[in-house]
């Protein structure tokens, strides 16, 4: 097998699909038996990953989705209906941290263990295929040991665990935030001094709800520093002054610079740097 490792936006992937670059090379490469499968991993928006796969080159995908980010769900389908390979990036740390989770996140997720739930919530979906587990240390494979037994019946083993993380998340913020805040949010681009709206507003949630500081901490000091691995700028790059007409389409617009700027002096800290630039 071969990924094409990045596909993080547009440019990429044009690049990528490019007939007299690599897209010829691979497939001469498949033709002459030397490699089998060819596949993309993605930290992009969900619009260019559905582009990735209705190009219908690729066979698998390596892309986010997990409890705490259920974004990409879109794309997952999408690739289902070509019969691709789904594999899901980082669900431990990048899906919430979770070899170091918060007291109130290890309640809500009994009778399994964080890492063990997110486990069992992403193969439940049965479009989903293979989980990358990035084990730091040998007893972190203990939550992914514990979660094999309930993989077969995974939607009946965590429904009780997502209907009381669901009514969690509902209890502190809101029905209507809890099933709604990502409706209108704008991407990045679009939005004055591109603050990364979605992402900052999608750590605060999960902070208030589940008491994920570090999680927020952790991923909120990558922007602005992070590329088109974790596009976009953090709220000290507001401009204000164009903020309400941006988010004018978001039912939340009257709230959300308020939770912005909460997000910003509990999250931010010194320049964070992704794992694979920290040495």
């Amino acid at each position: 097998m071969v990924a094409l490792h990045g596909v993080n936006n547009a440019e990429v992937l044009e690049k990528a699909l490019n007939q007299d670059a690599s897209l010829a090379v691979l497939r001469q490469a498949q033709k002459d038996g030397r490699i089998g499968h060819i596949g993309f991993s993605t930290h992009g928006p969900t619009d260019v990953i559905i582009k990735a796969i209705e190009s219908d080159f690729f066979d698998y995908v390596n892309l986010h989705w997990y409890y705490m980010d259920q974004m990409n769900l879109s794309a997952i389908n999408a690739a289902a209906r070509r019969d691709m390979g789904v594999f899901i990036i980082s669900p431990s740390d990048k899906g919430g941290k979770l070899y170091e989770p918060p007291k109130k996140l290890v309640e809500l997720c009994d009778p399994f263990s964080p890492m063990a739930f997110n486990d069992l919530f992403c193969l439940a979906n049965r479009n989903v295929h293979t989980l990358s587990v990035g084990a730091a240390k040998p007893e972190d494979f203990d939550a992914h040991l514990e979660a094999l037994p309930w993989v077969k019946d995974g939607a009946k083993a965590v429904a009780p665990v997502v209907e009381r993380l669901n009514r969690e998340l509902a209890d502190i913020l809101g029905l209507d935030w809890a099933t709604q805040w990502a409706s209108g949010i704008p991407d990045w681009t679009d939005v004055p001094g591109h603050v990364n709206v979605y992402h900052t507003l999608r750590l605060y949630t999960v902070w208030k709800a589940f008491d994920m500081l570090e999680y927020g901490r952790m991923r909120y000091n990558l922007l602005g520093n992070g590329g088109h691995w974790f596009p976009g700028e953090k709220v000290s790059a507001a401009d204000w002054n164009a903020f309400e007409k941006t988010i004018a389409d978001s039912p939340f617009a009257d709230v959300i610079p308020a939770f912005l700027r909460d997000a910003h002096a509990a999250f931010n800290k010194e320049d964070g740097k992704r794992l694979s630039e920290s040495g």
